[in-house]
């Protein structure tokens, strides 16, 4: 418990430095290609997630996945874009 304890600490100590104009460079072109594969990665250091909080979002996008976006919200045309999931009025 004292150890994952510290590891937080550590962890929270890391995301300080963290450069956000590059964090959101790199979620605005995850967002606009859906590469999370190549970027989620990326995101978990900078943001220095933890191995449960990369099992999550891995297991998150795995079920995402699974459920193929409409076509009719897919504007870009490319179908890669993960805001195609989304509809905004």
């Amino acid at each position: 418990m004292l150890k994952e304890e510290l590891r937080n600490m550590e962890r929270m100590e890391k995301r300080e430095g963290v450069d956000l104009t590059y964090l959101k460079n790199v979620i605005l072109k995850l967002l606009e290609t859906g590469e999370v594969e190549r970027l989620l990665p990326v995101v978990a250091m900078l943001l220095q997630f933890s191995p449960d909080e990369m099992q999550k979002c891995q297991q998150a996008y795995r079920a995402s996945t699974e459920v193929p976006p409409s076509p009719a919200s897919d504007s870009s045309g490319s179908g890669r874009s993960l805001f195609s999931r989304f509809t905004f009025s």
